[in-house]
C-alpha cells in the first residue's frame, strides 16, 4: 500500500434540497429507490428557508434543488429562491422532466413567477427513452415554448441518459418537429457541438450511458463498465461535497447522488440537530475523511492494506458504485478502520 496522508477534512460546499421524492416517471435507471421513500412527504418551506440561513452562517454558498420531480412542488422553488438571492447563495441549475408542462397554463404561471423573483439559473431538462415511457415528449416542447416567453433558451440544458444513442436522437427529432409546430422557424441539431439551435439560441445537450443505481442493477448492455483506478476527492475542500437534505429533514453526506445511497451516509436529522453539529459529526467520521482525501479508490486501498479483499480489476459504471459496495459492507468498514488505526 502506498503512503497516504489524510490532511484534508470533510468540507461541504453546499446544500442539496430534496423537497419531494414524488415523481411521475419512476425510471428504471433512476438513483432513487422509490419503494423506500414516503412519496407524499413534502419538505416544509419555512423550515427549508431557516436551514438556508443556517447554512450561510456555516459557510455553505450554493444550493441544488432536486427530487423526485421538482415541478410537482413548484411553490418550494418559488419560495426559496428570493432568500437564496438575498444571501448571495448560488443556485445550481435544477433538473426536471418537464412534468409541469402537462398543463401549459400552470407552466406559464410558474415561469412568470420565476421571472418576477429574478430567477436566473435555468433548468436541466431530462430527455431519454426511460423518461419518455411516462413523460410525453410534447410536454418537453410545451415546457420550452412557455419558458421562451420569459427567459432565454440558452439558460436551458438537456441531459439524455440511455444506452442507445439513435433512440435519443429520435426523440430529439420528434422534439424539433413539435417546436416547429409551436412556431419556432429555425430549429436544428448540431451534433458536432452537441447543441440544439432554436431561432439562433443554443441549448447544450449531453448524452451518456446510465450508471447502475445502488438499489437495482441494470443489464450490462445498458451501461458502460470500466476499471476504477484513482478517484477524485469526494468530500474535501479539493473536491465536491454536499449535505443532502430529504423531505423528512434527514441529512446525508455525499458528493454526487447522495439521495440514492445507503443509510450509512445519513449523518444527522435537522428536526433535532443543528446544521453545524451535523457538519462537525461528519468531519469526525474516518470513512468520510478517507473519501475527502482519496475518494472511493482510497477506501479500497485501506481495505486491501494487508490482503486483497476487493479485486482492483473489477469493473464499475462509476466511482460511486465502488463506494456503495464498500460502505454497504459492515465487515469492509470494520477492516478499513482497523487498518487505518494501525498505520
Amino acid at each position: 500500500m502506498k503512503k497516504y496522508e489524510l490532511k484534508e477534512e470533510y468540507t461541504p460546499r453546499g446544500i442539496v434540497f430534496i423537497p419531494t421524492f414524488n415523481c411521475t416517471a419512476f425510471c428504471k435507471h433512476c438513483n432513487n429507490n422509490f419503494d423506500k421513500h414516503d412519496l407524499s412527504k413534502k419538505m416544509d418551506i419555512n423550515t427549508a428557508i431557516k436551514i438556508l440561513y443556517e447554512g450561510k452562517k456555516s459557510g455553505l454558498n450554493s444550493i441544488q434543488i432536486t427530487g423526485g420531480e421538482i415541478t410537482q412542488y413548484p411553490e418550494f422553488i418559488l419560495s426559496l429562491i428570493p432568500h437564496a438571492k438575498k444571501l448571495a447563495i448560488r443556485v445550481c441549475r435544477p433538473p426536471t422532466n418537464a412534468y409541469i408542462a402537462n398543463d401549459r397554463k400552470k407552466a406559464s404561471e410558474f415561469f412568470f413567477n420565476l421571472k418576477k423573483i429574478d430567477y436566473t439559473s435555468g433548468f436541466r431538462l431530462s430527455i431519454d427513452p426511460y423518461h419518455q415511457e411516462k413523460i410525453p415528449i410534447n410536454w418537453v416542447s410545451n415546457f420550452i415554448a412557455e419558458y421562451s416567453k420569459y427567459f432565454k433558451l440558452s439558460s436551458l440544458t438537456i441531459g439524455s441518459c440511455y444506452y442507445d444513442t439513435d433512440k435519443i436522437y429520435g426523440l430529439y427529432n420528434e422534439l424539433i418537429n413539435l417546436l416547429k409546430k409551436e412556431g419556432f422557424k429555425d430549429v436544428k441539431i448540431e451534433k458536432q457541438d452537441k447543441k440544439i439551435i432554436i431561432n439562433g439560441q443554443k441549448i447544450k445537450y449531453g448524452i451518456w450511458k446510465p450508471t447502475r443505481p445502488s438499489w437495482k442493477e441494470l443489464e450490462d448492455y445498458e451501461v458502460e463498465l470500466k476499471m476504477i483506478k484513482n478517484t477524485m476527492h469526494c468530500l474535501g475542500p479539493k473536491g465536491v461535497g454536499y449535505l443532502w437534505i430529504e423531505p423528512d429533514l434527514k441529512v446525508r453526506v455525499c458528493s454526487c447522488n447522495g439521495n440514492t445511497f445507503l443509510n450509512y451516509y445519513i449523518i444527522g436529522d435537522l428536526k433535532k440537530d443543528k446544521l453545524q453539529e451535523i457538519i462537525e459529526r461528519a468531519r469526525g467520521n474516518k470513512i468520510f475523511k478517507i473519501l475527502a482525501n482519496y475518494g472511493p479508490a482510497g477506501l479500497r486501498e485501506f481495505l486491501n492494506k494487508n490482503e486483497i479483499i476487493l479485486d482492483t480489476e473489477k469493473k464499475y459504471t462509476f466511482m460511486c458504485e465502488l463506494c456503495n459496495e464498500i460502505v454497504g459492507n459492515e465487515e469492509y468498514l470494520k477492516k478499513i478502520i482497523e487498518n487505518l488505526n494501525n498505520i
